[in-house]
Protein backbone atom coordinates (compact mmCIF):
# COMPACT_ATOMS: atom_id res chain seq x y z
CA UNK A 1 0.00 0.00 0.00
CA UNK A 2 1.42 3.37 -1.00
CA UNK A 3 1.20 6.09 1.63
CA UNK A 4 2.01 9.78 1.46
CA UNK A 5 3.21 11.99 4.28
CA UNK A 6 1.85 15.52 3.94
CA UNK A 7 2.49 18.37 6.34
CA UNK A 8 -0.40 20.20 7.96
CA UNK A 9 -1.94 23.28 6.41
CA UNK A 10 -2.20 26.47 8.40
CA UNK A 11 -5.77 25.77 9.46
CA UNK A 12 -6.87 22.39 10.85
CA UNK A 13 -8.51 20.10 8.31
CA UNK A 14 -11.21 17.83 9.65
CA UNK A 15 -11.52 14.52 7.86
CA UNK A 16 -14.81 12.72 7.56
CA UNK A 17 -15.00 8.97 7.52
CA UNK A 18 -14.97 5.97 9.85
CA UNK A 19 -13.97 6.88 13.41
CA UNK A 20 -12.58 4.40 15.91
CA UNK A 21 -15.00 3.72 18.73
CA UNK A 22 -12.68 5.32 21.27
CA UNK A 23 -12.73 8.67 19.50
CA UNK A 24 -16.04 9.85 20.86
CA UNK A 25 -17.21 13.43 21.08
CA UNK A 26 -20.21 15.25 22.39
CA UNK A 27 -22.85 15.81 19.70
CA UNK A 28 -22.66 19.33 18.32
CA UNK A 29 -25.34 19.13 15.67
CA UNK A 30 -28.83 17.77 15.32
CA UNK A 31 -29.70 15.21 14.26
CA UNK A 32 -27.11 12.63 15.15
CA UNK A 33 -23.77 14.33 15.66
CA UNK A 34 -21.00 14.27 16.62
CA UNK A 35 -18.62 16.24 14.50
CA UNK A 36 -15.01 15.14 14.39
CA UNK A 37 -13.05 17.34 16.74
CA UNK A 38 -9.63 18.91 16.03
CA UNK A 39 -7.85 16.57 18.43
CA UNK A 40 -9.36 13.47 16.83
CA UNK A 41 -8.06 11.49 13.87
CA UNK A 42 -9.83 9.29 11.37
CA UNK A 43 -8.68 5.88 10.16
CA UNK A 44 -9.34 4.67 6.63
CA UNK A 45 -8.05 1.09 6.75
CA UNK A 46 -11.67 -0.07 6.77
CA UNK A 47 -11.74 0.64 3.02
CA UNK A 48 -9.97 -1.72 0.64
CA UNK A 49 -6.70 -0.76 -1.06
CA UNK A 50 -6.15 -1.22 -4.81
CA UNK A 51 -3.72 -4.06 -4.11
CA UNK A 52 -6.13 -5.91 -1.82
CA UNK A 53 -8.95 -5.41 -4.29
CA UNK A 54 -6.81 -7.06 -6.99
CA UNK A 55 -6.32 -10.06 -4.71
CA UNK A 56 -10.01 -10.27 -3.82
CA UNK A 57 -11.17 -10.06 -7.44
CA UNK A 58 -8.71 -12.77 -8.47
CA UNK A 59 -9.99 -15.03 -5.68
CA UNK A 60 -13.61 -14.45 -6.70
CA UNK A 61 -12.79 -15.17 -10.35
CA UNK A 62 -11.09 -18.45 -9.37
CA UNK A 63 -14.11 -19.54 -7.32
CA UNK A 64 -16.86 -18.30 -9.64
CA UNK A 65 -19.47 -20.90 -10.57
CA UNK A 66 -19.84 -22.11 -14.14
CA UNK A 67 -17.28 -19.63 -15.47
CA UNK A 68 -20.02 -17.03 -15.17
CA UNK A 69 -17.65 -14.11 -14.45
CA UNK A 70 -15.06 -12.60 -16.76
CA UNK A 71 -12.51 -10.27 -15.16
CA UNK A 72 -10.90 -7.82 -17.58
CA UNK A 73 -8.36 -5.05 -17.20
CA UNK A 74 -9.91 -2.11 -19.06
CA UNK A 75 -7.30 0.55 -18.34
CA UNK A 76 -4.47 1.76 -16.10
CA UNK A 77 -4.46 4.61 -13.60
CA UNK A 78 -2.60 7.81 -14.43
CA UNK A 79 0.27 7.74 -11.92
CA UNK A 80 0.79 4.27 -10.47
CA UNK A 81 -0.48 2.18 -13.39
CA UNK A 82 -2.93 0.38 -11.15
CA UNK A 83 -5.13 -1.88 -13.28
CA UNK A 84 -8.72 -0.73 -13.67
CA UNK A 85 -10.92 -3.82 -13.57
CA UNK A 86 -14.29 -4.67 -15.03
CA UNK A 87 -16.13 -7.74 -13.71
CA UNK A 88 -18.44 -8.90 -16.50
CA UNK A 89 -21.51 -11.08 -16.09
CA UNK A 90 -23.07 -11.72 -19.48
CA UNK A 91 -22.37 -10.64 -23.03
CA UNK A 92 -22.81 -7.23 -24.63
CA UNK A 93 -24.55 -8.83 -27.61
CA UNK A 94 -27.88 -9.66 -25.98
CA UNK A 95 -31.50 -8.60 -25.94
CA UNK A 96 -31.51 -8.67 -22.13
CA UNK A 97 -31.32 -5.40 -20.18
CA UNK A 98 -27.69 -4.33 -19.76
CA UNK A 99 -26.37 -2.54 -16.66
CA UNK A 100 -23.04 -0.77 -16.14
CA UNK A 101 -22.17 -0.08 -12.48
CA UNK A 102 -19.21 2.19 -11.72
CA UNK A 103 -17.84 3.26 -8.33
CA UNK A 104 -14.99 5.33 -6.86
CA UNK A 105 -14.56 7.80 -9.70
CA UNK A 106 -13.46 9.99 -6.78
CA UNK A 107 -10.75 8.31 -4.73
CA UNK A 108 -12.21 9.46 -1.42
CA UNK A 109 -15.61 7.85 -2.09
CA UNK A 110 -15.10 4.15 -1.50
CA UNK A 111 -18.33 2.92 0.06
CA UNK A 112 -19.52 2.00 -3.41
CA UNK A 113 -16.40 -0.09 -3.98
CA UNK A 114 -17.20 -2.18 -0.91
CA UNK A 115 -20.81 -2.65 -2.05
CA UNK A 116 -19.67 -3.50 -5.59
CA UNK A 117 -17.24 -6.15 -4.36
CA UNK A 118 -19.97 -7.73 -2.25
CA UNK A 119 -22.24 -7.73 -5.29
CA UNK A 120 -19.55 -9.23 -7.54
CA UNK A 121 -19.03 -12.04 -5.04
CA UNK A 122 -22.76 -12.72 -4.83
CA UNK A 123 -23.22 -12.84 -8.59
CA UNK A 124 -20.13 -15.00 -9.07
CA UNK A 125 -20.65 -17.53 -6.31
CA UNK A 126 -24.28 -17.69 -5.22
CA UNK A 127 -26.71 -20.13 -6.75
CA UNK A 128 -29.95 -18.96 -5.17
CA UNK A 129 -33.04 -18.46 -7.26
CA UNK A 130 -32.89 -14.66 -7.43
CA UNK A 131 -29.24 -14.63 -8.48
CA UNK A 132 -29.98 -17.16 -11.20
CA UNK A 133 -32.84 -14.96 -12.39
CA UNK A 134 -30.50 -11.97 -12.60
CA UNK A 135 -27.81 -13.87 -14.47
CA UNK A 136 -30.31 -15.38 -16.90
CA UNK A 137 -32.08 -12.12 -17.66
CA UNK A 138 -29.66 -9.21 -17.13
CA UNK A 139 -26.12 -8.47 -18.31
CA UNK A 140 -24.12 -6.72 -15.57
CA UNK A 141 -20.67 -5.16 -15.96
CA UNK A 142 -19.05 -3.64 -12.86
CA UNK A 143 -16.04 -1.32 -12.52
CA UNK A 144 -15.52 -1.39 -8.74
CA UNK A 145 -12.74 1.23 -8.52
CA UNK A 146 -12.30 3.64 -11.40
CA UNK A 147 -9.77 5.89 -9.64
CA UNK A 148 -7.42 3.51 -7.76
CA UNK A 149 -4.64 6.11 -7.44
CA UNK A 150 -6.97 8.31 -5.40
CA UNK A 151 -7.81 5.39 -3.11
CA UNK A 152 -4.29 5.24 -1.69
CA UNK A 153 -4.09 6.39 1.92
CA UNK A 154 -2.40 9.76 2.45
CA UNK A 155 -0.94 10.35 5.91
CA UNK A 156 -1.48 13.93 7.00
CA UNK A 157 -0.56 15.43 10.34
CA UNK A 158 -4.29 15.76 11.02
CA UNK A 159 -4.95 12.11 10.17
CA UNK A 160 -5.50 9.92 7.14
CA UNK A 161 -7.06 11.11 3.90
CA UNK A 162 -7.66 10.01 0.33
CA UNK A 163 -7.48 12.00 -2.88
CA UNK A 164 -10.63 13.05 -4.73
CA UNK A 165 -8.80 13.73 -8.00
CA UNK A 166 -6.48 11.47 -9.92
CA UNK A 167 -2.72 12.20 -9.96
CA UNK A 168 -1.88 13.75 -13.32
CA UNK A 169 -0.05 16.75 -14.73
CA UNK A 170 -1.50 18.80 -17.58
CA UNK A 171 0.62 18.06 -20.66
CA UNK A 172 -0.82 20.07 -23.57
CA UNK A 173 1.94 18.96 -25.95
CA UNK A 174 0.59 15.41 -25.67
CA UNK A 175 -2.55 16.62 -27.43
CA UNK A 176 -0.82 18.71 -30.07
CA UNK A 177 -1.44 21.94 -28.16
CA UNK A 178 1.04 24.69 -27.36
CA UNK A 179 2.66 24.55 -23.94
CA UNK A 180 0.86 27.73 -22.80
CA UNK A 181 -2.61 26.25 -23.47
CA UNK A 182 -4.66 26.49 -20.27
CA UNK A 183 -5.57 23.24 -18.57
CA UNK A 184 -9.18 22.06 -18.39
CA UNK A 185 -11.04 23.90 -15.66
CA UNK A 186 -11.31 20.72 -13.57
CA UNK A 187 -7.52 20.36 -13.21
CA UNK A 188 -5.93 21.58 -10.01
CA UNK A 189 -4.21 20.78 -6.76
CA UNK A 190 -5.95 18.28 -4.52
CA UNK A 191 -6.19 19.27 -0.86
CA UNK A 192 -5.25 15.81 0.42
CA UNK A 193 -1.87 15.25 -1.27
CA UNK A 194 -1.34 18.82 -2.48
CA UNK A 195 -0.47 17.28 -5.87
CA UNK A 196 -2.03 18.13 -9.22
CA UNK A 197 -4.77 16.05 -10.75
CA UNK A 198 -8.07 16.06 -12.61
CA UNK A 199 -11.57 15.64 -11.27
CA UNK A 200 -12.22 12.56 -13.41
CA UNK A 201 -15.97 13.07 -13.15
CA UNK A 202 -15.79 16.23 -15.24
CA UNK A 203 -13.72 14.65 -18.01
CA UNK A 204 -16.54 13.13 -20.10
CA UNK A 205 -18.03 14.03 -23.46
CA UNK A 206 -21.19 12.64 -25.08
CA UNK A 207 -19.23 12.09 -28.29
CA UNK A 208 -17.59 8.84 -27.20
CA UNK A 209 -15.01 9.17 -29.97
CA UNK A 210 -13.95 12.67 -28.91
CA UNK A 211 -10.17 13.17 -28.79
CA UNK A 212 -8.55 16.46 -27.93
CA UNK A 213 -6.39 17.83 -30.77
CA UNK A 214 -4.41 20.92 -31.62
CA UNK A 215 -7.50 22.35 -33.28
CA UNK A 216 -9.40 22.39 -29.98
CA UNK A 217 -7.38 25.07 -28.18
CA UNK A 218 -10.37 27.40 -28.28
CA UNK A 219 -12.41 24.96 -26.18
CA UNK A 220 -10.06 25.23 -23.20
CA UNK A 221 -10.32 25.68 -20.29
CA UNK A 222 -14.06 25.07 -20.69
CA UNK A 223 -16.75 25.49 -18.02
CA UNK A 224 -18.78 23.19 -15.80
CA UNK A 225 -21.92 23.31 -17.93
CA UNK A 226 -20.05 21.99 -20.99
CA UNK A 227 -18.52 18.58 -21.81
CA UNK A 228 -15.03 17.54 -20.77
CA UNK A 229 -12.14 16.31 -22.89
CA UNK A 230 -11.25 12.66 -22.07
CA UNK A 231 -7.71 13.60 -21.05
CA UNK A 232 -7.54 11.13 -18.14
CA UNK A 233 -6.92 7.40 -18.61
CA UNK A 234 -9.61 6.74 -16.01
CA UNK A 235 -12.39 8.48 -17.95
CA UNK A 236 -11.27 6.78 -21.16
CA UNK A 237 -11.41 3.36 -19.45
CA UNK A 238 -14.98 4.06 -18.34
CA UNK A 239 -15.93 5.34 -21.79
CA UNK A 240 -14.53 2.22 -23.46
CA UNK A 241 -16.58 -0.06 -21.20
CA UNK A 242 -19.70 1.99 -21.90
CA UNK A 243 -19.08 1.98 -25.66
CA UNK A 244 -18.56 -1.79 -25.73
CA UNK A 245 -21.57 -2.64 -23.58
CA UNK A 246 -24.03 0.06 -24.74
CA UNK A 247 -25.94 -0.31 -21.47
CA UNK A 248 -29.60 0.39 -20.92
CA UNK A 249 -28.80 1.58 -17.39
CA UNK A 250 -25.70 3.26 -15.95
CA UNK A 251 -25.30 3.48 -12.16
CA UNK A 252 -22.64 5.77 -10.69
CA UNK A 253 -21.89 5.63 -6.96
CA UNK A 254 -20.67 8.68 -5.02
CA UNK A 255 -20.62 10.15 -1.50
CA UNK A 256 -21.66 13.57 -0.28
CA UNK A 257 -22.05 15.71 2.82
CA UNK A 258 -24.68 15.19 5.50
CA UNK A 259 -28.23 16.40 5.01
CA UNK A 260 -31.62 15.99 6.56
CA UNK A 261 -34.25 14.30 4.40
CA UNK A 262 -36.30 17.43 3.72
CA UNK A 263 -37.43 20.68 5.29
CA UNK A 264 -40.25 18.72 6.93
CA UNK A 265 -38.30 15.57 7.85
CA UNK A 266 -35.23 16.10 10.04
CA UNK A 267 -33.97 12.52 9.92
CA UNK A 268 -30.30 12.25 8.99
CA UNK A 269 -30.16 11.47 5.27
CA UNK A 270 -28.67 8.06 4.46
CA UNK A 271 -28.81 8.39 0.67
CA UNK A 272 -29.61 10.87 -2.07
CA UNK A 273 -30.52 9.64 -5.54
CA UNK A 274 -31.00 11.26 -8.94
CA UNK A 275 -32.23 10.11 -12.33
CA UNK A 276 -31.54 13.20 -14.44
CA UNK A 277 -28.37 15.30 -14.62
CA UNK A 278 -28.89 17.06 -17.97
CA UNK A 279 -31.79 19.36 -18.83
CA UNK A 280 -34.27 17.92 -21.32
CA UNK A 281 -33.82 20.89 -23.66
CA UNK A 282 -30.01 20.78 -23.48
CA UNK A 283 -28.57 19.80 -26.87
CA UNK A 284 -24.83 19.14 -27.11
CA UNK A 285 -23.65 19.32 -30.71
CA UNK A 286 -20.31 18.00 -31.86
CA UNK A 287 -18.91 16.94 -35.21
CA UNK A 288 -22.32 17.03 -36.89
CA UNK A 289 -24.19 15.05 -34.22
CA UNK A 290 -26.70 16.38 -31.69
CA UNK A 291 -26.86 14.69 -28.28
CA UNK A 292 -30.04 15.05 -26.23
CA UNK A 293 -31.95 13.09 -23.60
CA UNK A 294 -34.42 10.56 -24.94
CA UNK A 295 -37.87 10.29 -23.39
CA UNK A 296 -37.51 6.51 -23.12
CA UNK A 297 -34.25 6.58 -21.17
CA UNK A 298 -35.51 9.36 -18.88
CA UNK A 299 -38.63 7.34 -18.13
CA UNK A 300 -36.57 4.28 -17.23
CA UNK A 301 -34.29 6.46 -15.08
CA UNK A 302 -37.29 7.60 -13.09
CA UNK A 303 -38.60 4.04 -12.76
CA UNK A 304 -35.25 2.72 -11.50
CA UNK A 305 -34.79 5.53 -8.98
CA UNK A 306 -38.38 5.11 -7.78
CA UNK A 307 -37.87 1.36 -7.40
CA UNK A 308 -34.80 1.83 -5.21
CA UNK A 309 -36.59 4.42 -3.09
CA UNK A 310 -39.54 2.08 -2.57
CA UNK A 311 -37.36 -0.92 -1.76
CA UNK A 312 -35.45 1.01 0.90
CA UNK A 313 -38.70 2.05 2.61
CA UNK A 314 -39.95 -1.50 3.18
CA UNK A 315 -40.63 -2.68 6.71
CA UNK A 316 -38.80 -1.17 9.66
CA UNK A 317 -35.90 -0.24 7.40
CA UNK A 318 -32.84 1.65 8.67
CA UNK A 319 -32.33 2.78 5.07
CA UNK A 320 -35.50 4.80 4.63
CA UNK A 321 -34.09 8.32 5.01
CA UNK A 322 -33.71 8.78 1.25
CA UNK A 323 -34.23 11.93 -0.80
CA UNK A 324 -33.51 13.32 -4.24
CA UNK A 325 -30.20 14.97 -4.99
CA UNK A 326 -30.49 18.61 -6.13
CA UNK A 327 -31.17 19.24 -9.82
CA UNK A 328 -28.03 19.76 -11.92
CA UNK A 329 -27.11 20.25 -15.58
CA UNK A 330 -23.76 18.52 -16.07
CA UNK A 331 -23.15 17.00 -19.52
CA UNK A 332 -19.42 16.66 -18.74
CA UNK A 333 -19.98 14.03 -16.05
CA UNK A 334 -20.13 10.30 -16.71
CA UNK A 335 -23.84 10.30 -15.88
CA UNK A 336 -24.48 13.30 -18.11
CA UNK A 337 -22.55 12.09 -21.14
CA UNK A 338 -23.92 8.56 -20.92
CA UNK A 339 -27.50 9.75 -20.51
CA UNK A 340 -27.02 11.72 -23.74
CA UNK A 341 -26.19 8.36 -25.34
CA UNK A 342 -29.62 6.91 -24.49
CA UNK A 343 -28.70 5.23 -21.20
CA UNK A 344 -31.01 5.48 -18.22
CA UNK A 345 -29.06 6.58 -15.16
CA UNK A 346 -29.05 6.44 -11.40
CA UNK A 347 -26.84 8.47 -9.10
CA UNK A 348 -26.09 7.17 -5.60
CA UNK A 349 -24.87 9.84 -3.18
CA UNK A 350 -24.44 8.04 0.12
CA UNK A 351 -23.65 9.95 3.29
CA UNK A 352 -20.03 10.45 4.29
CA UNK A 353 -16.92 12.10 2.84
CA UNK A 354 -13.26 12.62 3.57
CA UNK A 355 -13.21 16.35 2.87
CA UNK A 356 -11.46 19.16 4.75
CA UNK A 357 -13.65 21.13 7.12
CA UNK A 358 -16.14 18.36 6.61
CA UNK A 359 -18.98 17.10 8.69
CA UNK A 360 -19.71 13.95 10.63
CA UNK A 361 -17.47 10.99 11.31
CA UNK A 362 -18.95 7.81 9.90
CA UNK A 363 -19.59 5.15 12.52
CA UNK A 364 -22.31 3.72 10.29
CA UNK A 365 -20.25 2.84 7.22
CA UNK A 366 -21.32 -0.82 7.30
CA UNK A 367 -24.98 0.14 7.23
CA UNK A 368 -24.43 2.61 4.40
CA UNK A 369 -22.51 0.04 2.33
CA UNK A 370 -25.33 -2.46 2.89
CA UNK A 371 -27.85 0.16 1.79
CA UNK A 372 -26.05 0.61 -1.54
CA UNK A 373 -25.75 -3.14 -2.01
CA UNK A 374 -29.48 -3.65 -1.43
CA UNK A 375 -30.44 -0.85 -3.80
CA UNK A 376 -28.25 -2.11 -6.63
CA UNK A 377 -29.08 -5.79 -6.11
CA UNK A 378 -32.81 -5.06 -6.04
CA UNK A 379 -32.43 -2.99 -9.22
CA UNK A 380 -30.93 -5.99 -11.02
CA UNK A 381 -33.66 -8.25 -9.67
CA UNK A 382 -36.36 -5.74 -10.63
CA UNK A 383 -35.03 -5.68 -14.19
CA UNK A 384 -34.88 -9.48 -14.28
CA UNK A 385 -38.49 -9.83 -13.12
CA UNK A 386 -39.58 -6.76 -15.14
CA UNK A 387 -41.12 -5.30 -11.97
CA UNK A 388 -39.35 -2.00 -12.59
CA UNK A 389 -41.16 -1.47 -15.89
CA UNK A 390 -44.51 -1.45 -14.06
CA UNK A 391 -43.62 1.58 -11.91
CA UNK A 392 -45.27 4.90 -12.71
CA UNK A 393 -42.44 7.33 -13.59
CA UNK A 394 -44.42 10.17 -12.00
CA UNK A 395 -43.63 8.67 -8.60
CA UNK A 396 -40.10 10.02 -9.01
CA UNK A 397 -41.36 13.58 -9.50
CA UNK A 398 -44.06 13.59 -6.84
CA UNK A 399 -43.17 11.20 -4.01
CA UNK A 400 -39.41 11.26 -3.41
CA UNK A 401 -38.50 14.06 -0.95
CA UNK A 402 -36.50 17.01 -2.29
CA UNK A 403 -34.84 20.16 -0.93
CA UNK A 404 -32.72 18.33 1.67
CA UNK A 405 -31.08 20.94 3.94
CA UNK A 406 -27.37 20.43 4.42
CA UNK A 407 -26.18 20.02 8.00
CA UNK A 408 -23.61 22.74 8.57
CA UNK A 409 -20.69 22.55 10.95
CA UNK A 410 -21.55 24.40 14.18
Amino acid sequence: MKKFIVSALAAPLLLTTVMPASAGAEPQSKPNGPWIQPEQQTKLERFISPEKMHEQLAQIEDRARDGRMELDVVGQSAKYDHPIYAAKFGEADTDNPKVFLQTAIHGDEQGGTEAALDLIQTLAMSNNQDVRAILDNVTVWIVPMLNPDGAEIIEREEGQAKQRRNFQEWTPEEWGLSEDTPSPWYHGRDWASEELGFDVNRDFHPDLSFELTGEDAGLLPGIGSEPGFYVTPESRASRDVFAELEPDLFIDHHHRYSNTVSEDDDRLNTLQILGQVVDEDNVVSHDGTDYQLSKESLELSKQVNSHVYQVLQKGNSPFGAVSRYPDVNLPGTALGSYSLNDAAIMLYETRGQQHPNGHTGQKSSGMLIKQSYIGIYETLLGLATEEIFEIDPEFYDTEIPTNSPRIQRP
